[in-house]
């Protein structure tokens, strides 16, 4: 017989769960807004922008080009996830339009941005105003990344063929055209200003319908790239999007548990403040996993997945979450030790609380029941969280001291 979970701070995740006030969202969304990378997307029209957003992602929206909202007069703003998000991308109009002059544009944009991804379909040689633009942005921030994304490889392919594996595409002998164009490309980027980092990797993002055994063909060179111009947490918080699971519905909730667990992380930093929203991000989290299950929590359905966490975890939570409340209090110590410690926990026990109920949930869609398969997806997640959220949380720490 399930009984009612026990600890004051899961009372209070119940009562967000069933109690759609307030929208903390609307509250703490700007401060993740703030800490979330940008990454400013800058081509030719179709030369492949959102099909990277997507690929990153995995977003539908993405794919379509729907989900953007305006950001300048001429350019669109994706935040991923939209309540929360990890990462955000800036899609510019496309360069060289007939009877566009960008420049005011693109002087609003560079503002926002931390990294520079240049899209460029391979085999086009026509790039001068593209290359004129990042040579012209670079001037002015000679420390930032700039990443050439070359696209659409298979254009340079001499027949039908598929794919090489990618660590031949360099060197396959059939592909001189494509070779040559790559690094054509490439060198009109070793002559940038600065002393910012400068990549170029090949990609070919194709449609299944295509008919290319790898619709995500070099996606992981692009992502690697991508680890080397954001800092180690956020880019391992990117990496994060692309997890693979049995359960489709868990791969596209990831990033949004990822989302609550960092805002839950940031905003317990601060003494006291997590007091009231890490328990109510816990608990619309919660109530966004069950939407997307199509499943609604109740007391009964709260009351059974508490058990599964069993007693000894839930009251563990409420008590070391006091605790780590009131160590933020205690001077020096507590306002930076303490204070890390607080963030990485509530990040962390965020993120295995949503695994534990995304778990709960695909079990209970099924008719099944399976209290020690959530325990253990709870306990399975809280370590890796761990990793993912600590040395955020510091640099967040250190960065709102200095």
């Amino acid at each position: 017989m399930s009984s009612e979970p026990r600890g004051k701070n899961w009372k209070r995740i119940v009562n967000a769960v069933l109690s759609p006030e307030p929208d903390i969202e609307a509250a703490v969304s700007p401060q993740v807004q703030g800490e979330a990378p940008v990454l400013w997307l800058l081509g030719k029209v179709q030369s492949g922008k959102t099909s990277i957003v997507h690929a990153i992602t995995r977003h539908p929206e993405a794919e379509i080009g729907a989900g953007f909202k305006p950001c300048t007069r001429h350019a669109r703003l994706f935040d991923f996830p939209p309540e929360l998000p990890l990462v955000r991308f800036i899609d510019t109009r496309g360069l060289g339009e007939v009877d566009y002059a960008p420049e005011d544009d693109l002087t609003e944009q560079e503002h926002q941005a931390d990294a520079l991804i240049v899209v460029a379909r391979a085999m086009d040689p026509q790039q001068d105003d593209v290359f004129a633009q990042v040579h012209r942005i670079r001037k002015r921030h000679p420390g930032w990344p700039v990443v050439l994304v070359q696209t659409r490889l298979h254009d340079g392919y001499p027949d039908d063929r598929d794919h090489p594996d990618y660590a031949e595409l360099q060197r396959d002998t059939g592909l001189t055209d494509l070779q040559r164009a790559l690094m054509t490309q490439a060198a009109r980027l070793e002559t940038l200003p600065g002393p910012g980092p400068v990549h170029a990797v090949a990609v070919d993002l194709t449609r299944p319908e295509d008919g290319f055994t790898n619709p995500d063909y070099g996606l992981e060179a692009l992502l690697a790239v991508l680890d080397q111009v954001l800092n180690a947490t956020q880019s391992e918080q990117l990496r994060s999007l692309q997890l693979t699971d049995a359960d489709a519905r868990l791969q596209q909730l990831h990033p949004h548990l990822v989302g609550y667990a960092t805002a839950a992380g940031l905003t317990d930093l601060i003494p006291l403040a997590g007091f009231v929203t890490v328990p109510t991000l816990q608990g619309k989290m919660l109530h966004s996993i069950g939407r997307i299950y199509g499943l609604d929590w109740d007391r009964r359905s709260l009351a059974e997945f508490g058990t599964s966490l069993g007693s000894g975890t839930l009251v563990g939570i409420g008590a070391s979450f006091a605790a780590r409340q009131l160590g933020k209090l205690v001077p020096v110590y507590g306002q930076s030790v303490g204070a890390v410690a607080a963030g990485t926990a509530s990040a962390a026990v965020t993120y295995a609380l949503g695994r534990a109920a995304c778990y709960y949930l695909n079990q209970s869609a099924q008719g099944k029941a399976d209290p020690k398969g959530v325990a253990n997806a709870y306990r399975g997640s809280l370590q890796e969280a761990y990793q993912m959220f600590h040395d955020r949380m510091r640099r967040e720490h250190h960065d709102r001291d200095d």
